[in-house]
This record gives structure tokens, C-alpha cells and sequence, in this order.
């Protein structure tokens, strides 16, 4: 249950708040998978900017993930429908971005004073799919 209490960790203190525009950190990645990973990781600001739990359930976490909410008696919507109202007001900033094969793990900046956490993907169906959110 660790990663998803990680999950709804980030969701909650992550940028899920009001709706910025701020520049991206996606241009900074060149490598096609790399690059992927960190869109994924504006996908998921931008999911709870917009107050749209069905898409973080649907396309930025991984089946997984879905599974283990669903297995503990929650719905993977209402999960994150709360964690979203819940939401403070920061960015994420794609710092680095590591691949190795099926697997990708990024590190990303919380707000201007926040923490930097680790966030791990893996790829299902030719897509990145979130498998952790902070480690």
C-alpha cells in the first residue's frame, strides 16, 4: 500500500492546485522515452489542475496501481477525486530522467521550496504508466 499512500502523498502537495501556466520542464529532454516520462509527469499537474481524476486513473497511473486501489475496497476515481480537493497550490519540475529498458525513473522538484522526490513509471501498452510517486 506504500506507493499508493505515496501517490496520493504527491497528488496532495503537488501541482493539483489552482491552474498555472508555467513554462514546461519537458523541453529539457531530448531522448523520446525520457521526454515521454516527464510529459507524463506534466500529465498528472495538469489532470489535477483541471480536477479530472478519471484521466489520472485512466492514463498516468499504471494498471497496477488502479488494481491496488480497487483491491482495498476504493475506487481509483474517488481516490484521487479526494486527494485532488485536498490539493495545495505548487509545481512539479522534471529535474532528471533515468530509462533502463521498461522502466524509467524521474526526479522532480515540488514547488519553488519543496521537496525533491523520485517518481518510477514503467511502460505498458508502448505508454508510460506512473508505478510510484515518491520513494
Amino acid at each position: 500500500m506504500k506507493p499508493l499512500l505515496a501517490i496520493l502523498g504527491v497528488l496532495v502537495l503537488a501541482g493539483c492546485g489552482a491552474a498555472q501556466e508555467e513554462s514546461s520542464s519537458v523541453e529539457q529532454f531530448e531522448s523520446g522515452d525520457q521526454r515521454a516520462v516527464a510529459q507524463k509527469i506534466e500529465d498528472l499537474q495538469q489532470a489535477g489542475s483541471r480536477r479530472d481524476p478519471e484521466k489520472i486513473c485512466s492514463e498516468i497511473l499504471a494498471r497496477s496501481l488502479v488494481q491496488e486501489l480497487e483491491a482495498a475496497g476504493a475506487s481509483c476515481t474517488d481516490e484521487m477525486k479526494k486527494a485532488i480537493e485536498d490539493a495545495d497550490d505548487y509545481e512539479l519540475d522534471v529535474r532528471e530522467v533515468t530509462v533502463e529498458g521498461s522502466t524509467a525513473t524521474a526526479t522532480v522538484k515540488r514547488g519553488d521550496d519543496g521537496p525533491t522526490e523520485t517518481m518510477e513509471f514503467t511502460r505498458e501498452g508502448g505508454d508510460w504508466r506512473a508505478t510510484a510517486l515518491s520513494g
